[in-house]
């Protein structure tokens, strides 16, 4: 193998391998809302203005704003790397990335379904893939 090949590898196709394989791992316990929200509350023990409830609040548009910004910055991450291989097409990388995403979303929400501490739901699989969209058409305005 070239070496610019496997700096293409490296700097391109790595990046969403990973992330995407981050995604999976949080799907398990370790991306519980128990988890997450022990971290919050220790997070926000000083602020004393915030009661539990809303603490609660809080950690529910945390985590979907996380799904929204992982999705998003995951649809990226594809496209970066479909877009040289497919430059005087790049619907085609547009229809890989979203089609990865979507994917992920649905491997994501499966895997969460069979965790004793997660529930799987289809509406996350919308948001995430709803988020993908967004960066997607975002993306394509900047071509504009």
């Amino acid at each position: 193998m070239q070496v610019s090949s496997i700096r293409q590898i490296c700097l391109y196709w790595l990046p969403p391998l990973l992330f995407t394989a981050g995604i999976i791992t949080l799907s398990g316990d370790l991306g519980s809302g128990g988890h997450t929200r022990r971290w919050l509350q220790c997070l926000f023990a000083c602020l004393p203005f915030l009661e539990a409830g809303e603490v609660e609040t809080v950690h529910v548009i945390l985590r979907k704003a996380g799904h929204v910004t992982a999705y998003g910055f995951l649809y990226w991450l594809w496209f970066r790397a479909f877009a040289p291989r497919f430059s005087s097409r790049l619907r085609l990388a547009v229809f890989w990335s979203l089609g990865l995403c979507l994917l992920t979303a649905s491997t994501d929400e499966i895997h969460q379904s069979v965790v004793g501490t997660r529930t799987g739901s289809i509406l996350d699989v919308a948001l995430d893939f709803g988020a993908a969209i967004l960066t997607a058409l975002a993306l394509s305005f900047k071509r504009i």
